[in-house]
């Protein structure tokens, strides 16, 4: 390299560098189909994490609520679910007082993305219920087009729990 063109590319490096660092810390926002491509990436890990829990697509849920034989349970926190959640789901709390009353029906849980929803079906199945984990969760929900209800009917305001699970389709309001 003639010492002319090295010298112009040494200035350079250091703009280039704080160029490539902005870039990583704002990265472009994400399309729909980049959002739930991180979606099923997320499932996937969370399922790797949870290989003894059995988990239900979106659409098997769907068929199950067309022959009114499952019963979705919200693992989310209380702050949560006061934004929005599918409906007719319960609480964990309302599933626990009462889980024989849905002894006829398939229990599937759901949370953000499926971990912590992992996390509740795996710990009632070691204690003897059966409850399957909602694959990818709410935000599979959201990009399939459920529904979701809040306090003033049907809505499209969402809470993702953080940042990084902020992958709900561009319809949505999230919050965290």
């Amino acid at each position: 390299m003639e010492p002319h063109r090295r010298t112009q590319t040494m200035a350079l490096a250091p703009a280039l560098a704080l160029f490539t660092a902005a870039s990583c810390a704002n990265p472009p926002p994400l399309s729909d189909g980049g959002k739930l491509a991180r979606v099923e990436q997320m499932s996937d890990d969370v399922e790797r994490q949870f290989p003894d829990v059995e988990t239900v697509t979106v659409a098997e849920v769907g068929r199950l609520l067309e022959a009114g034989s499952v019963v979705l349970v919200d693992a989310r926190e209380v702050r949560e679910r006061e934004i929005s959640w599918i409906p007719g789901s319960i609480t964990s709390d309302e599933f626990e007082q009462d889980p024989a009353r849905y002894a006829d029906r398939t229990v599937v849980a759901y949370c953000t993305i499926g971990h912590r929803s992992s996390v509740y079906a795996q710990r009632l199945t070691k204690e003897g219920q059966r409850v399957l984990n909602l694959r990818g969760s709410l935000l599979s929900w959201t990009h399939a087009g459920g529904p979701l209800v809040g306090p003033d009917g049907p809505t499209h305001r969402l809470h993702v729990y953080g940042r990084d699970w902020d992958l709900a389709p561009s319809r949505y309001e999230t919050i965290w």
